[in-house]
Formats: structure tokens, C-alpha cells, sequence
């Protein structure tokens, strides 16, 4: 297992069959956080030349949370040995050209759950929506 949190968060990613599908790459990720981005192409969007799905940006939410979560234990590989619980999302303004940068950060992690909350942005900088999540930590099973 590698002691890098870039290397374990992307290698997670490749782990996981959703992030592949959306196209999700890890550019940064340290203890409790994590920088996400997704390349947009028409797949994501309601019709060629709208705006991104708020779906994704939801998912992308949902994803930069958990992400940030799975840099702080060893049971979160692909997505699993943790579970979202409640997810909120705003949505601030449709996003536009370039790729969407989701950043994840945990607010607290106890023993069985945890919070966090994300900002996604668009190619240009502008903030597009912004969440919560709560997670529950799922232990190995014995």
C-alpha cells in the first residue's frame, strides 16, 4: 500500500468504476482533502453545448467528500469501507467552458462518522455549487 496519499487517492480513483465512467482524476490530495477534476465532454450534459448536469456536480460533491475521508483510513479502496449518509447540494450558477475542479475537505471524523464539505468550480474559476456530506465508516468485516 503506498504511504503517498497522491498515489493511494489515485489509485483509489482507478478503483472505482463510477469515477472511471465520469472520467475523474486526482490532481492533489493530502491528509483530510482532496483536488478532483473532470474533463467535460457532451456524455455529462442534458444536450450537446448545455451547461454540465447538476447530477454530476452532485456526484462530484459526494465524490470529493468521500475522497477526502478515504485519505484518512485504510478500508476506503475503491469506494467501499465508507457510505454516504446525507448529502446536500447548492447549486450556484451553471458552469461554463473548461474542465469542473471539485475540492473536498473533512470538517471532523469521529470513530464512525464523519463531515466534509466540497466547492466545485468551473474552467474559469467560478464557483458553481458548493455541499455537505456526512459519511459512516464501514469496518472490515470478521
Amino acid at each position: 500500500m503506498p504511504t503517498d496519499l497522491l498515489t493511494l487517492a489515485r489509485e483509489r480513483a482507478q478503483a472505482n468504476l463510477f469515477w472511471c465512467y465520469l472520467g475523474v482524476q486526482v490532481d492533489d490530495a493530502g491528509e483530510g482533502w482532496v483536488r478532483l477534476r473532470v474533463p467535460v465532454k457532451d456524455g455529462l450534459r442534458n444536450s450537446a453545448g448545455a451547461p454540465v448536469h447538476g447530477g454530476v456536480l452532485g456526484s462530484l460533491v459526494d465524490m470529493a467528500v468521500g475522497g477526502a475521508l478515504g485519505t484518512t483510513h485504510e478500508n476506503a479502496g475503491g469506494g467501499v469501507g465508507q457510505a454516504t449518509l446525507d448529502l446536500n447540494v447548492s447549486f450556484l450558477a451553471a458552469p461554463g467552458d473548461g474542465d469542473i475542479v471539485a475540492e473536498g475537505r473533512l470538517l471532523r471524523r469521529g470513530r464512525s462518522i464523519a463531515f466534509g464539505e466540497a466547492r466545485i468550480t468551473d474552467g474559469a474559476g467560478k464557483l458553481v455549487a458548493v455541499g455537505r456530506a456526512t459519511y459512516m465508516l464501514l469496518l472490515p468485516k470478521t
